[in-house]
């Protein structure tokens, strides 16, 4: 049974970001960013001034790779690395304001492709689409929290 359920979300998920991924690339070409240098910026967004081996332990890369992928993101101004007071041979981390609204865009982006679909439901769909939604939200915290 796991594994229908599996399947189906499967089959979903892919409908969903096939159907709507091509618009939204021919909608914002500036943003050329991969799904690593994403999660960077998301895991930045969080708080907090981590150093780059509590970042690469957040997103499960090496430390050298972390590394090249912050460097990349300080090169076009999304990220910042600061000197640590305490320890000078020690880098911090922090997403920009310039990164926190390429975040911000890149989300603003991701809602309106999902309310375009809103048009194709039923009033009752949309409700059951929301309470569902809402659902996954409060089960990612848990395990965000449950992580962290």
């Amino acid at each position: 049974m796991a594994m229908d359920y599996e399947e189906r979300l499967l089959e979903a998920l892919r409908t969903v970001q096939t159907s709507l991924l091509p618009s939204l690339v021919r909608r914002h070409p500036r943003h050329d960013i991969n799904l690593l240098h994403a999660a960077v910026l998301q895991a930045l967004d969080r708080g907090g001034e981590p150093t780059i081996r509590d970042l690469a332990d957040m997103i499960g890369r090496s430390v050298s790779r972390t590394s090249r992928l912050v460097d990349q993101l300080v090169a076009h101004n999304l990220a910042e690395r600061n000197e640590d007071p305490d320890d000078r041979r020690v880098r911090r981390v922090r997403i920009s304001a310039s990164g926190r609204d390429l975040l911000d865009e890149v989300q603003q982006m991701r809602v309106e492709a999902q309310l375009q679909l809103w048009e194709y439901l039923a009033e009752d769909e949309r409700e059951t689409v929301l309470h569902a939604m809402e659902l996954l939200a409060k089960a990612a915290r848990r395990y965000r929290d449950e992580r962290d």
